[in-house]
């Protein structure tokens, strides 16, 4: 194998670690403070050490790890304070990019959100079946990609999916065991009506209230598991 086609494959290898690891922290698979053990990386994944720590390396620049001692790494772990300055951001930069991409969009924008929206209300009955709620996260996530899709900023884009990111891991960690506390179908079509009808103060207010709202959930359960 050439030189090249070895670094080729080492970086293929590094970015399916930081894939994998990704998805089991943000599903909670991974719990905060949990050690990530390399060896165990390396028999599951059957890559070697040094893209392992590539892809760690990775999701500590993501904030989604720390380093443990000169060569571990845990879980990062939540906070109060980190989490409303994550929300904060969130809510600042999806609402830039909503607003410029009901602005900017045109019909292959409004085909693909009719479909991403029609594919969640399919779902949304089933959010909290744990044999559907994967599924659910998909479509979920997709919608709100949809809705910024069309901004003209992949900058703007990529910001936007890492605070999603690593608000929803916040989320995933402390709500898996909850039942919903208020109707969130509701609050999509709202996003979708005002988005559709290139309304975008009116969707950028709601998606405002709507990351709010789970805000205010996951900082009350956060404040019940720092009691309990």
């Amino acid at each position: 194998m050439s030189a090249l086609a070895h670094a080729q494959a080492a970086t293929r290898s590094s970015s399916d670690v930081a894939r994998s690891v990704r998805a089991d922290i943000l599903s909670g698979a991974r719990k905060p403070g949990e050690r990530v053990p390399l060896d165990g990386l390396k028999a599951a994944l059957g890559v070697s050490l040094s893209p392992i720590r590539e892809g760690l390396s990775q999701l500590v620049a993501e904030g989604l790890l720390i380093p443990a001692g000169q060569r571990g790494y845990r879980v990062a772990p939540v906070s109060v304070a980190e989490y409303q300055d994550i929300m904060g951001r969130r809510i600042d930069l999806e609402c830039m990019a909503l607003a410029a991409s009901i602005a900017r969009g045109g019909e292959d924008w409004e085909v693909a959100l009719v479909a991403a929206f029609q594919r969640l209300m399919n779902f949304e009955s089933k959010r909290w079946l744990a044999d559907e709620l994967g599924a659910w996260e998909q479509r979920h996530a997709a919608f709100h990609q949809t809705l910024i899709s069309a901004c003209g900023s992949p900058i703007l884009l990529g910001f936007c999916a890492q605070l999603h990111d690593m608000a929803d891991r916040y989320r995933r960690v402390l709500m898996s065991t909850h039942e919903p506390d208020r109707d969130v179908s509701v609050e999509h079509q709202a996003m979708y009506q005002a988005a559709l009808a290139h309304d975008a103060p009116r969707a950028c207010a709601v998606l405002r209230e709507h990351i709010e709202r789970t805000g205010q959930t996951v900082l009350r359960m956060m404040g019940e598991r720092t009691a309990s």
